[in-house]
């Protein structure tokens, strides 16, 4: 090998592994892209599709792509890479390689947060040893030795870092995996909304892993250091500068602010487009065409989105639209770069043949494998396993943002917030934590203040505030309540209402603060005489009721009347005299079978009490019917 060849060589190897790169800044692109509970599933869909499409274009695919051609459509010999290893061909396998990978590993990022794992597998396997290889056989089999034998090189199509052949090919395959499985759940609808990514600063790392790598993937593709090498470089720097630019430009006038997620995008649009004639485009014309693929790539996301296709992070308007642009844009090189003889219009025709057969191709064969993959093993994973997230449905990989999650679903599950969420220290999800745990001490004060205020104004509603016994509302409750259980408990209901007697006089000559203490100390004494289960009420001024249920008989409910009389008969001092309460007391026994209704029950307490009050005072008298 000569000094000049082992240079080359070494150049290839260099650039291979600056592709090789991109491959962690896709990763980082499509995690920051995400919300948080996909970001694993994103990570391990790159790195997976990334050693899948290295195996299989080792075993099968570079064997297809540039392996003795049949009349240009296919390779035809698998093991082709190492027919002749020679370190040259060596270089120049690795390097196409990481093409597949970048080629395959497009899809992760449009089909993120709703595609099963498996079936992201089985993608890889249809573009890296299906798709990729067939299409770059018809654009560049032939590559090593510098003689086209695909039939679109052949014809003199013009992709030479693969805008086309990688990209858009990549571009294809997204777009056919995303219409089979749907968008994402809550993105469109009545109440559709934009899901924005968890991370766009490692987004952004992303941007410029890939940026830097770009240099490796078309400075590499002319398989060799040559003159216009740093007009590739340079017209690479300036196709990503000037598309970020003109996304930021569009945004910002469109939306009122630059829109971080879609510059980005714009800046990987601009390297898409430039790609496919860096070695032939004018720096002007560079940048110009990484304007307008920044543009396009704004433009087509907006297209999308009001034809309700979910692409999670952009890739189709990045490296298909923008990837279509850029290969049409190699018509604008200056005259006599696509070889003698040809004139502007015929390398147009050249380029669209070229475009349109290559998406034809990954489109239909990509759409139909996907198809009946997806017939006879779901593609997509359940709205319940969406909602829960991806990095645990598909990989039970927890976190702590993940724990948090759960706690407070059960809380709401439960609707049970008297308990402080768990979170371990110094996590991601431990600030959220604190400030939740802030939120729910608050609600629980102010519930527990609520609690009591509703305490209160039960109170109110239903107890006396000067005796402490239930009120008027309270006692036609409770005998309500009693009238319904008679019958159930198969023994009487006795119904009291009792009348202070001489409380008139009592509050005329010493006042209404004792009249007050006067009233306390006869309910104290009732609620005493009576036995413990018998509902004690002050319905009036000086008058009080009982409900008193399952008395045995008449006799029983006299009894208790005379433990009132007896208690009242004890003397108590006011105002410092000795006093004596004296009632008269009216009950109605109601037996069962009787059928009594509530304003009866207490009509006939109320007579009989009236005719014990005209007896004298003391006196008890039981509701014996109409004279």
């Amino acid at each position: 090998m000569s000094s000049l060849d082992a240079v080359n060589t070494e150049w290839i190897l260099i650039c291979a592994i600056l592709v090789c790169m991109m491959q962690a800044g896709f990763t980082a692109v499509e995690a920051g892209m995400v919300r948080s509970k996909n970001s694993i599933n994103v990570a391990f869909k790159n790195l997976s599709d990334f050693y899948i499409s290295c195996t299989l274009f080792t075993l099968v695919g570079f064997g297809l792509m540039f392996g003795p051609s049949a009349g240009g459509w296919i390779g035809l010999e698998p093991w082709f890479a190492f027919a002749t290893p020679g370190s040259g061909l060596l270089a120049f396998f690795f390097f196409q390689m990481v093409f597949c990978g970048t080629a395959t590993t497009i899809v992760s990022g449009a089909v993120a947060e709703r595609m099963r794992f498996s079936a992201y597998c089985i993608t890889a396997v249809i573009i890296s040893a299906l798709i990729y290889p067939v299409a770059g056989h018809w654009a560049w089999a032939g590559a090593f030795t510098g003689t086209p034998t695909g039939w679109l090189g052949d014809l003199g199509f013009i992709d030479f870092a693969g805008s086309t052949v990688v990209h858009s090919v990549g571009g294809w395959v997204s777009l056919a995996a995303i219409l089979i499985i749907g968008p994402r759940v809550g993105r469109f609808g009545e109440h559709g909304r934009v899901i924005e990514g968890h991370d766009l600063t490692i987004a952004t790392l992303g941007v410029f892993l890939l940026w830097f790598g770009w240099f490796g993937f078309n400075g590499g593709s002319s398989l060799a250091i040559v003159e216009k090498t740093p007009l590739i470089i340079i017209n690479t720097a300036l196709g990503g500068a000037t598309g970020g630019l003109a996304a930021m430009a569009i945004t910002w006038w469109r939306y009122g602010v630059p829109a971080v997620d879609k510059s980005m995008n714009g800046v990987l649009a601009g390297l898409v487009a430039i790609t496919a004639g860096c070695h032939l485009l004018t720096i002007p014309m560079a940048m110009l065409v990484g304007a307008i693929g920044g543009s396009v790539c704004v433009l087509g996301a907006s297209i999308l989105e009001r034809m309700e296709i979910d692409d999670a992070v952009g890739a189709v308007p990045v490296h298909l639209f923008a990837g279509v642009w850029g290969t049409l844009a190699v018509a604008l090189a200056p005259e006599g770069s696509w070889g003698d003889g040809v004139s502007r219009g015929q390398q147009f025709l050249h380029q669209m043949t070229g475009v349109v057969s290559i998406a034809l191709y990954a489109f239909i064969a990509s759409y139909a494998l996907l198809w009946v993959v997806n017939r006879f093993f779901p593609m997509r994973v359940t709205a319940d396993e969406e909602r829960l997230g991806l990095n645990f449905a598909e990989h039970a990989a927890g976190s702590s943002l993940l724990d948090l999650i759960v706690q407070m679903d059960r809380q709401a599950r439960k609707g049970d917030f008297k308990d402080r969420v768990d979170v371990e220290p110094e996590t991601e999800a431990a600030r959220i934590a604190v400030f939740y745990n802030a939120v729910l001490d608050k609600f629980n004060i102010d519930n527990d203040r609520l609690e009591m205020a509703m305490k209160k104004l039960g109170q109110l509603a239903n107890y006396d505030t000067l005796t402490g016994l239930g009120n008027r509302r309270l006692f036609f409750e409770a005998l309500k309540l009693a009238l319904n259980r008679v019958d159930l408990l198969g023994r009487p209901l006795a119904v009291f209402y009792i009348d202070l007697d001489r409380f008139k006089v009592i509050n005329d000559r010493y006042g209404h603060e004792a009249g007050d203490q006067f009233l306390k100390e006869a309910a104290r004494r009732m609620s005493i005489a009576v036995r413990e289960r018998d509902n004690v009420c002050r319905v009036g001024g000086d008058e009080f009721a009982i409900v008193a249920e399952g008395v045995a008989d008449i006799d029983e409910a006299i009894a208790l009347a005379d433990r009132i009389h007896a208690r009242f008969a004890l003397p108590f001092e006011l105002k410092g005299q000795a006093f004596q309460i004296q009632g008269s007391i009216g009950v109605c026994v109601i037996p069962p079978g009787m059928n009594e209704t509530v304003v009866s029950a207490v009509k006939k307490a109320d007579e009989a009490m009236y005719s014990a009050k005209v007896a004298g005072p003391s006196r008890t008298r039981i509701y014996q019917g109409a004279d």
